[in-house]
């Protein structure tokens, strides 16, 4: 369902009709820093025994479209995944740690922009839109009771600012930030039950990239 989501994303992008005077169409494929820029902390059903979850952010990959309405405005789509690091540890004296994997984010944004020279050698620009983050389930290791973490999907503000330097009247670099907060539902499974909690999902996203104009 999740790929299907994507690629519905996808297709109503290049669905969209392009109708500015000198630029049209940016595709741009990113290297982005994703930095989740979270933490939460869960009660196990066990008494006593709540445990701290931190997520480290990490390199991922992604793909975005710049659709021009005018000479200014432009409506920008971006997907990007990345596996970010996770830590797990026990609030028990003596605790002790965990490790994850399967956790996979994959951030889709949607931002309004506005360029303050399109067609300069530097277009600085800011935006604002929406952000639906998939979330994948991690799985977790070399705890006696808990055994994974199951994250919801969320929804909310993205709001972005950047700088693309033009390299030929077809190539140019990108670098974008994008800042997304969200509170997002988890639910960690244990051996002998659930617990349910809030985790303050906030990421920052920093992306380099090469776009092809038209």
């Amino acid at each position: 369902m999740k790929w299907t989501r994507i690629a519905l994303v996808l297709t109503c992008i290049t669905a969209v009709p392009a109708i500015a005077a000198d630029r049209t169409f940016d595709l741009t494929g990113w290297a982005a820093w994703v930095d989740p820029n979270s933490k939460g902390t869960f009660n196990s059903p066990a008494p006593n025994q709540p445990f701290n979850i931190d997520f480290n952010g990490k390199v991922g990959y992604g793909l975005g479209a710049n659709i021009f309405f005018g000479n200014h405005v432009s409506g920008a789509f971006d997907i990007v995944q990345v596996t970010p690091e996770t830590s797990v540890r026990s609030h028990a004296v003596g605790g002790t740690g965990a490790f994850t994997n399967g956790l996979r984010m994959t951030p889709l944004t949607g931002v309004l922009q506005w360029h303050f020279a399109p067609s300069g050698f530097i277009d600085p620009y800011i935006g604002a839109g929406a952000a639906y983050v998939l979330i994948d389930k991690a799985n977790v290791f070399g705890t006696p009771n808990l055994t994974r973490i199951d994250f919801k999907d969320d929804v909310g503000l993205a709001l972005n600012a950047g700088l693309s330097f033009r390299l030929t009247r077809m190539l140019a670099l990108t670098a974008d930030g994008k800042y997304v907060p969200l509170k997002s539902s988890a639910t960690a499974v244990f051996a002998n039950g659930t617990t349910t909690t809030k985790v303050k999902i906030n990421p920052v996203i920093f992306s380099g990239g090469l776009s092809l104009r038209f």
